[in-house]
């Protein structure tokens, strides 16, 4: 059946919604959207405009390099049509697309969208806790400051003890993610620690978690900071200890890998005297140079460490997981996640959980519904939301990916720092992927859906960390 672009009732024209279009009826719209003589309002500079750019060919490259995966049912011409039209889009005409498109569809998901809450819905106890928790909690999130984990965890606890019913904290949740503005950063980000952890808990079968890290020039988020070290994180540490809060008195046991890729700046070994210095018997650094040296079947292709950029060091690190993990006592999921604290790895539950023998892959998402997203766009450096540009160049890129590869289901947040892999699938997949570049994300999820797994997707709390940040760098 194909999709037509509009519907005529009345007179009236009906857009289409970008979730249930085609490939070929995404072409014809892009194709539509040069066409229209537009104010362009799209705003955004031209370091982040060209990243989204570059980020969106790269998803068309790898299509048409995947095409023998795409399933036999699905219109194969129109995804390489699409994907090749892509390719060859210049710089403007992307921009003018981004800019016309919108009006063309629904809007659902390239524009914000919240789901009101009915306000008869509200427990009472909701306001009357929050407002007494927030009291202890920060005005404002400082990523440099590890003192505020404790007091969100400590309010997250609290939660759980307040409402032990994880339908009630998700419910909760919903009603503080509906409008988000009206409270701290600290309190929505304590909400979505409770909801993890009561996941934990209630979790009864013993898994393994593997949490890999890849580290390049993070020698001084690593560090805590100081006067000469202002952007210092203190991240080992600090993940080492929401990764045992969240795991408390659970059935989990975990590891994490730190994998230095290539660093000029020795990250490696600064990682490794914290490492020493903390007793971690847990935690260890693995050197991708090494791997190379030792020719580990999964780096195959790359002959130096300047070949990888990320995802050599995050497919070394998962396969050395799954290579010296436990043997089939029990599951094993290796997750990985970016060096910064712009995604506390104590959320972790809310992947762990969507987890099952169909379900394989679960990965965090900063736009779906539900999801926090906080970054460094406002005035004098006041947090705000998503900015409208990055919310359309966000849906455009993810309207994208789910029409050149259906195969994965609609993700809207391809690139989140945060995702977990169950190791029977890593198996079959690790040896197949070939993607180093920030890519390979992607790859990954391809593979896996192809595979035969599901990927599910969990709304997350996130605060972007640009200070030292190799975002620009990878993504191009």
């Amino acid at each position: 059946m194909i999709f037509t672009l509009f519907s005529m009732t009345a007179g009236t024209c009906v857009k289409p919604a970008a979730s249930k279009i085609s490939a070929k009826t995404l072409l014809s719209l892009f194709k539509q959207a040069l066409r229209l003589d537009r104010q362009n309002t799209l705003g955004g500079s031209v370091e982040s405009l060209e990243s989204y750019y570059n980020m969106n060919k790269q998803f068309a490259a790898m299509a048409r390099k995947y095409k023998h995966l795409i399933p036999a049912e699905i219109d194969t011409d129109a995804i390489l049509a699409l994907a090749d039209y892509t390719l060859n889009l210049e710089l403007q005409e992307f921009k003018k697309i981004a800019t016309n498109l919108p009006s063309l569809l629904d809007g659902s998901v390239l524009e914000e969208k919240a789901i009101p809450f009915a306000e008869g819905s509200i427990d009472p106890n909701w306001g009357s806790t929050v407002d007494a928790l927030s009291i202890t909690l920060p005005d404002k999130i400082d990523l440099t400051d590890n003192h505020q984990d404790e007091l969100i965890s400590a309010a997250a606890t609290e939660l759980t003890a307040t409402f032990p019913n994880l339908a009630t904290l998700e419910h909760l949740d919903r009603w503080l993610t509906s409008h988000p503005e009206s409270f701290k950063n600290s309190m929505l980000l304590a909400s979505k620690l409770a909801i993890s952890r009561m996941m934990i808990k209630m979790h009864a079968t013993p898994i393994h978690v593997s949490l890999v890290v890849a580290m390049y020039n993070e020698h001084n988020r690593i560090r805590p900071k100081s006067i000469d070290n202002p952007n210092g994180e203190d991240f080992i540490r600090r993940k080492m200890k929401q990764l045992a809060w969240v795991f408390n008195q659970s059935s989990v046991s975990f590891e994490m890998i730190l994998v230095d890729d290539g660093c000029p700046y020795n990250s490696g070994a600064i990682a490794e005297k914290i490492i020493r210095s903390e007793g971690y018997g847990n935690a260890r650094v693995l050197y991708i140079e090494e791997g190379i040296k030792r020719r580990s079947p999964v780096l195959n292709g790359l002959y130096s460490p300047e070949d990888s950029r990320k995802g050599g060091s995050i497919h070394y690190g998962m396969w050395r997981a799954i290579e010296d993990g436990p043997l089939n006592d029990r599951p094993h999921i290796v997750i990985y996640t970016d060096a910064d604290m712009a995604a506390p790895v104590n959320q972790i539950g809310l992947l762990l959980t969507l987890q099952d023998e169909q379900t394989m892959v679960s990965v965090g998402s900063r736009y779906d519904i539900g999801s926090v997203c906080r970054g460094p766009w406002g005035k004098g450096g006041n947090v705000q939301g998503l900015t409208r540009f990055d919310r359309r160049m966000v849906g455009l890129r993810g309207v994208l990916f789910s029409k050149l590869f259906p195969q994965t289901g609609i993700i809207m947040d391809t690139q989140c720092g945060l995702k977990a892999f169950n190791a029977e699938v890593l198996n079959k997949i690790l040896m197949k992927t070939e993607e180093r570049t920030f890519s390979f994300d992607i790859e990954l999820m391809v593979l896996a859906a192809t595979a035969g797994s599901r990927i599910a997707h969990a709304p997350i709390y996130w605060y972007d960390s640009l200070a030292e940040s190799n975002f620009w760098k990878n993504s191009n």
